[in-house]
């Protein structure tokens, strides 16, 4: 049978990739964004500065802690690569998000596992870039390699994990191949950039066979609870761990943690259930916390759920609160290793 043999959980957020000086080129996207979440509650720009003035931000994202910060979160991203490649795994699950990349409206799966023979990753066309919010695309290269790479799917895990969901109650959405990007929302081709982080900062670009299982966190109305991510990862962990192969699994969540608005305390308690290994804590939150970046802890969770019965114990390897404002914008960049 399967085992599985490593876990992690990262933030894949641009500005790991973004020089610290160009951080501030996401604020003006901040005050014209109608609904800045911030603990259950949507803020317009200047009602979140007003919320938060009384915690001083704006020390924290002066010019040398940006620096200091982003050294501290790519750091962080090192270690994981280093676990990675002495453990190396010889399949990955790779639990993600897709932020109108692959999927648009003309359908939104809540769940989909991709049980193809291979995933593209490339860079996006210029008509694509042209289409990013300010200060994304410079970002780019932290997900996407500079001309187009094919990695390969491990069709036979991804048909018995969607045989496994499917008995377990999981009515999940299956692909086996990549569509061409819509030409009028689409900001990429090929796999969405929580996958392509993965891929280029943890695994060089050296991805093994693996399964991604992409989950609707952003987009309303079928967005599935905590609660149901949760299920579904533990589905996951008990088709990996009954697949009848003598192979060596990882499962790795993508995304997070509390952004576009930075939460240190929901950040650290998430973090610290997972380490005490009570994934049912890390679901107790209003579905209202868990919106915009933040929804991406769903990643993670579903992942906490299919490490349960690995004998995994999870640690933190850091966590970076990455402020570029003082309206406390920016990503949580959390980072943990089950091992």
């Amino acid at each position: 049978m399967a085992r599985i043999v490593l876990g992690m959980g990262l933030a894949h957020t641009p500005q790991m990739h973004t020089p610290p000086e160009q951080w501030q080129t996401r604020i003006e996207a901040d005050r014209k964004n109608p609904a800045l979440w911030f603990r259950g509650k949507s803020y317009k720009w200047d009602a979140l500065c007003a919320e938060r003035a009384g915690e001083n931000l704006a020390v924290q994202a002066e010019p040398e802690e940006r620096e200091r910060r982003h050294a501290r979160a790519n750091a962080a991203v090192e270690v994981l690569a280093e676990a990675w490649e002495k453990a190396r795994p010889d399949v990955a699950v790779i639990m993600g998000n897709d932020q109108h990349e692959l999927f648009v409206e003309d359908v939104m799966p809540a769940f989909t596992i991709f049980w193809g023979k291979e995933v593209q990753n490339m860079p996006s066309r210029d008509d694509q870039a042209a289409r990013k919010p300010p200060g994304i695309h410079v970002a780019h290269h932290g997900h996407a390699p500079p001309q187009l790479l094919t990695h390969p799917g491990c069709p036979e895990l991804g048909r018995h994990m969607i045989e496994q969901t499917m008995v377990d109650g999981f009515d999940v959405a299956q692909s086996q191949w990549l569509r061409e990007a819509d030409q009028r929302i689409s900001f990429s081709t090929g796999m969405p950039h929580a996958y392509g982080f993965v891929y280029r900062n943890v695994m060089k670009d050296r991805v093994p066979p693996h399964v991604p299982v992409i989950i609707n966190t952003f987009y309303a109305p079928n967005q599935p609870t905590a609660a149901r991510c949760l299920a579904l990862g533990r589905s996951v962990g008990k088709a990996i761990q009954s697949w009848d192969k003598d192979l060596r699994v990882a499962v790795i969540g993508s995304g997070g943690l509390s952004h576009f608005v930075i939460d240190e305390q929901f950040d650290h308690a998430f973090m610290d259930a997972l380490v005490r290994g009570d994934h049912e804590a890390t679901v107790n939150h209003p579905e209202s916390w868990f919106q915009a970046g933040t929804s991406e802890c769903k990643n993670w969770i579903a992942a906490a759920g299919a490490l349960e019965g690995s004998g995994l114990k999870a640690r933190v390897v850091d966590y970076v609160p990455c402020y570029r404002s003082e309206g406390g914008t920016g990503t949580g960049a959390g980072f943990v290793l089950w091992s």
